[in-house]
């Protein structure tokens, strides 16, 4: 039988300007408390990626779930973060595991794994919520008293999780569309690799896209749009098959996980300046296409902090109360292009 805990929530730090946008929590704490952030309200923090755990320590052990993917090479970094918040938690008697459910973002893999994760008496979940059929399984963990955040993927449902961590994709989207315009032109031709169809997030991008795009550049064509599930080797062929398709192809935005499958088509015909390519994520293989110049520029979302934070917050909520001063707390969206690029590049080991 599941127990009822007394406790969770989020945080956003007690360390400087943040601790004064904190709001304490009643001490008897629920799977989220009445004055928590609205569910919409959205803003950045100054400690992204930064976030410490507070001075308190717990009463006793506690164990933290962040439920993630390992489906492309952007999670290598979010996993990262996790693993850094995790060496910044042991001494404190917290156990944080990363837990892999499946391969896809979907209700199916991720309600099963939060319902095994309050089966399991886990003191607090962040889990991706990449569609709305999530929500209900994030409200039957916080009715249990088990405090939820979500990172990366959020669906638009209002649920019960207490704050997100990740960009605002729609404004992502818009931002790429705004440059896609001006690198293909007035009536340029336009193909749309997107991840996944069902994942609200990558809708959200292709949406903010396509939208930019036509205001900026009202004669453009989007003359097709196709998912790649995250994987390279379906990105290249798609990027292929775009390029085959329509010999006047100005332009391709791939949306999400693997982008560099189509930089790698690009490259191979010979089409690098020609066919312009904008993407997501700062992986190494993009980033080598960035520096190459196959990429026309990509844009960033944090994945360490992503994957850092949730964790952090949820205990400083758990020990101290904290809560975050909103429910989405926005990564930033660097751009990044080959002038650039060098600051963005993570280190080769």
């Amino acid at each position: 039988m599941l127990r009822t805990r007394h406790q969770l929530v989020v945080t956003v730090t007690a360390t400087l300007a943040v601790s004064a946008a904190c709001r304490d929590a009643p001490a008897s704490h629920a799977g989220r408390p009445p004055n928590a952030p609205a569910f919409a309200s959205a803003g950045t923090v100054p400690d992204e990626g930064k976030v410490l755990p507070v001075a308190q320590r717990p009463g006793k052990p506690l164990r933290i779930a962040v439920l993630g993917l390992e489906s492309s090479p952007f999670w290598i970094p979010v996993k990262a973060g996790v693993q850094r918040a995790a060496r910044e938690l042991a001494g404190r008697g917290v156990t944080v595991d990363w837990i892999v459910p499946g391969e896809l973002h979907t209700t199916e893999v991720f309600g099963r794994a939060i319902d095994a994760a309050v089966a399991k008496q886990y003191d607090a979940i962040a889990t991706i919520a990449g569609d709305a059929g999530v929500a209900a399984y994030i409200d039957r963990a916080v009715r249990a008293g088990i405090p939820v955040a979500t990172y990366n993927s959020e669906t638009d449902t209002p649920n019960e999780r207490l704050f997100f961590v990740g960009a605002e994709s729609y404004t992502q989207g818009k931002a790429a569309g705004a440059l896609m315009c001006r690198l293909v032109g007035p009536a340029g031709k336009v193909g749309i690799i997107t991840g996944f169809f069902a994942v609200e997030a990558h809708q959200a991008r292709v949406k903010g896209f396509e939208d930019a795009l036509h205001a900026d550049c009202p004669r453009s064509v989007v003359v097709g749009r196709v998912e790649n599930q995250d994987k390279a080797e379906i990105a290249y062929q798609e990027a292929k098959d775009f390029m085959t398709a329509h010999a006047d192809l100005g332009g391709m935005i791939a949306i999400a996980g693997s982008p560099f499958g189509a930089a790698h088509a690009v490259e191979e015909v010979g089409k690098a300046g020609k066919v312009h390519l904008v993407t997501f994520d700062a992986v190494d293989e993009t980033m080598d296409y960035v520096e190459k110049g196959v990429i026309d520029a990509t844009i960033g979302q944090d994945p360490d902090a992503q994957g850092h934070d949730p964790a952090v917050r949820l205990y400083n909520y758990l020990v101290a109360g904290q809560l975050p001063p909103y429910g989405r707390l926005l990564t930033r969206a660097d751009v990044i292009t080959k002038v650039n690029a060098a600051q963005f590049r993570a280190p080769r080991s």
